[in-house]
C-alpha cells in the first residue's frame, strides 16, 4: 500500500496490483513526488547531488522520479530533467489543473 499525494490535495492510500511494490509517494514541494521501494530511507530522500526527470501519468498528473531508477508502469518522461528545484519549477509551470484528466473531460462533458 502506499500513500498518494499531489499539490493541494490530502494524502490517500491506494494499491495497485502486480509483482511490483508500487513506490511511495512524499509531499514534497507541493505535487507528487515518487520515491523507489527498493531503497532505503536515506537514498530516497531527494537533496542537491540527485538528478530527476520529470514524468507524467495518463490523467495529466506529474511527478519527480531519479533519472537512474526505472520509469514505474503507467507514467512516461516529459523530456525534462535536472535538479529537484529545476524539475519542481518546470511541474509548477505546465501543471496549472489540478483536476485529473478523466474529471476534466467529464465536467467538459456535462457542460456541453
Amino acid at each position: 500500500m502506499t500513500t498518494l499525494r499531489t499539490r493541494g490535495a490530502p494524502a490517500r492510500r491506494t494499491t495497485r496490483p502486480g509483482p511490483r511494490s508500487p513506490p511511495r509517494s512524499t509531499d514534497h514541494a507541493q505535487h507528487t513526488t515518487l520515491s523507489h521501494p527498493n531503497r532505503t530511507t536515506k537514498e530516497n530522500d531527494m537533496d542537491e547531488n540527485t538528478r530527476y526527470q520529470v514524468l507524467r501519468n495518463d490523467e495529466e498528473q506529474y511527478s519527480l522520479w531519479p533519472v537512474d531508477i526505472e520509469v514505474p508502469a503507467g507514467w512516461q518522461p516529459v523530456g525534462k530533467e535536472g535538479t529537484e528545484a529545476e524539475c519542481s519549477a518546470y511541474v509548477d509551470e505546465v501543471w496549472t489543473d489540478m483536476r485529473p484528466k478523466s474529471l476534466r473531460e467529464r465536467m467538459e462533458n456535462a457542460g456541453a
